[in-house]
């Protein structure tokens, strides 16, 4: 597979293979299974900039909420990829801008986007915190594009 330009201001992606469960009776990706792909993408995308390793004991991240624009069904065959971005940082919470897009032709063909919401959360006080500095220009300094503030 030869290397193509991402979508304008985004820099991070990986490929989601399309496994039988994901899809419908009618051959297609089930539309729940996107919520799985960007949830996916955004773990992938975390690890990336080591911002979260997933525990407990600390502060940790929560999805708050996700709005979800469908553009074309995804097939089993198609060549799927996961685009990921911050576009707003808040006090206790950021927003992270995602595409799921199949390859056709050298072309990316854009699927779904996506706009979730991540809550800074503290798991030993049960509560939304701070977004620590760290974290804060960790994202700003890997976004290709300015963010939001």
């Amino acid at each position: 597979m030869t290397s193509m330009t991402p979508p304008d201001g985004f820099r991070h992606h990986i490929a989601m293979p399309v496994r039988w469960s994901d899809l419908d009776a009618l051959g297609h990706v089930n539309n729940a299974v996107y919520l799985t792909y960007f949830e996916q993408a955004r773990i992938s995308y975390f690890n990336a900039l080591a911002l979260w390793d997933g525990s407990v004991n600390k502060l940790g991240l929560i999805m708050a909420r996700a709005v979800i624009d469908y553009k074309l069904p995804l097939n089993a065959s198609d060549d799927v990829h996961v685009f990921t971005r911050t576009k707003r940082l808040g006090t206790k919470s950021f927003d992270t801008e995602q595409a799921i897009v199949r390859r056709v032709d050298d072309q990316w063909q854009v699927a779904a986007n996506g706009l979730i919401t991540i809550v800074v959360f503290d798991y030993q006080t049960n509560q939304s915190a701070p977004m620590p500095q760290a974290w804060r220009e960790m994202l700003t300094a890997y976004e290709p594009a300015p963010i939001q503030t």
